[in-house]
């Protein structure tokens, strides 16, 4: 017993230590949600990573944009082969005809495509930052709430202590005191999912930075309606802007173009590549003090006439005809997307409303049965009852909230564009 005992105490001071040592090495930073987007895009590991790629793809167009370098050419004859045949020194320099170009332009639509490419990565980004911003909020307000039922539940031990002694007086004392301590363990595990919350969320913005932890600027959810107060245009216009600015549909469209390119590109290697030649050229002649030289020119060109390059026509040519079917696809599924999207999202507006207002009720009932139990007007089972019952509505309130901004989330994230958050819509 006394070695259990004081293993315990050595686990406690070790956990405290942990906590204690935890405390010291992070800072926590409390920032609104738009610092935090802010915090996220300058700070992101894996942004900075696209942002290299970016870079890279930037001197791929300086790449395909290269000459091909000149070849130093020799034919040296010596001993008696040389009489009468000559030898030469001089530079060959192959020219590509018509390639070069097209697969500059290439690389240029290669590059705005990863351009688009790291817009949509920052964009799908935001809304992962909103999205663990809201778990945050969400888990906080499940804590309070079950802190505030803790304390009804502390108060009913107080009141079933304090209260005249009637025959179920040591029944409810003993019930009051059992949902208590069922109570704290509540309150522990909805503290514990708020440091899970909160990992995940800095998890999510992975600034590299180990000292500091950033979390929500507001406590919770309850008193806070401001942040679900979002205002949306008529579904119209949302398909209109989707289909305008979604950042799938403008690769769809630079996927086409870099397509019709690349069948250029293809037809183009039909077209004969050419090299140009000079230099030196002399010739010894036995018996003699002079050795006959002078310049010499040359010309070579490739044809294609074993191969043709047709396999390679058709292929790009598919792939052409591949992203036309597939940007008239997403557009299709786009459509029936942004629809679901927003009657979910309209729906969702509504049953919030509803919720709020079956809360304020709720409310009202425990705060009459609490007064009802302590006049002696109802039993205690009753005040658990309407207890538990309003536990169920809170639950549904903050399940109508979570509902009602992870539709807003789904459906930014169809339009596919920032143009509808950067217009401050929360």
């Amino acid at each position: 017993m006394v070695i259990y005992f004081c293993m315990k105490r050595f686990l406690f001071a070790l956990a405290v230590l942990i906590f204690t040592t935890i405390n010291v090495q992070a800072e926590v930073v409390n920032v609104d949600l738009d610092k935090m987007i802010e915090i996220g895009l300058n700070e992101n590991c894996d942004l900075k990573m696209k942002r290299l790629e970016l870079d890279a793809a930037k001197k791929d167009i300086k790449i395909a944009n290269r000459l091909q370098n000149p070849e130093i050419q020799s034919n040296v004859v010596l001993g008696n082969v040389a009489l009468g045949n000559a030898s030469q020194a001089g530079v060959n320099l192959p020219i590509e005809v018509l390639k070069r170009g097209i697969r500059k332009k290439i690389a240029e639509k290669e590059y705005s495509i990863k351009e688009t490419e790291l817009m949509q990565a920052e964009h799908n980004y935001k809304l992962q930052i909103m999205q663990a911003y809201f778990d945050v909020l969400y888990a906080k307000s499940v804590y309070k709430i079950q802190e505030d039922r803790l304390k009804l539940f502390k108060d009913l031990v107080k009141i079933t202590t304090e209260k005249p002694k009637y025959p179920s007086y040591e029944i409810d004392n003993l019930k009051a005191d059992i949902q208590y301590g069922q109570q704290l363990i509540e309150v522990n595990r909805a503290k514990a999912n708020v440091f899970a919350k909160q990992f995940d969320l800095n998890k999510v913005l992975n600034t590299g930075k180990d000292d500091v932890m950033y979390d929500t600027l507001e406590d919770s959810l309850i008193g806070h309606s401001a942040f679900l107060d979002i205002k949306l245009p008529e579904y119209k216009f949302l398909e209109n802007t989707a289909l305008q600015y979604s950042y799938i549909i403008k690769l769809s469209d630079m996927n086409i173009k870099k397509s019709q390119d690349e069948v250029l590109q293809a037809k183009r290697n039909r077209v004969p590549d050419i090299s140009v030649a000079g230099g030196y050229a002399w010739q010894a002649y036995r018996n003699t003090t002079n050795n006959y030289g002078g310049a010499y020119v040359g010309f070579g060109m490739d044809v294609p006439i074993l191969y043709n390059f047709t396999p390679e026509i058709q292929k790009a040519e598919i792939f052409l005809e591949r992203s036309k079917v597939n940007k008239k696809a997403y557009e299709y599924q786009l459509k029936y997307e942004l629809k679901k999207d927003y009657n979910i999202f309209k729906y969702s507006a509504e049953n919030m409303e509803h919720s709020k207002k079956i809360l304020e009720d709720s409310e009202k009932i425990v705060k009459l049965s609490t007064e009802g139990y302590i006049k002696g007007k109802n039993s205690y089972t009753d005040l658990v009852i309407n207890e538990n019952g309003h536990q169920e509505v809170l639950s549904q309130y903050l399940a109508s909230m979570s509902r009602h901004f992870y539709s807003y989330l789904e459906l930014m994230q169809d339009i596919g564009h920032d143009i509808l958050i950067e217009e401050d819509l929360l």
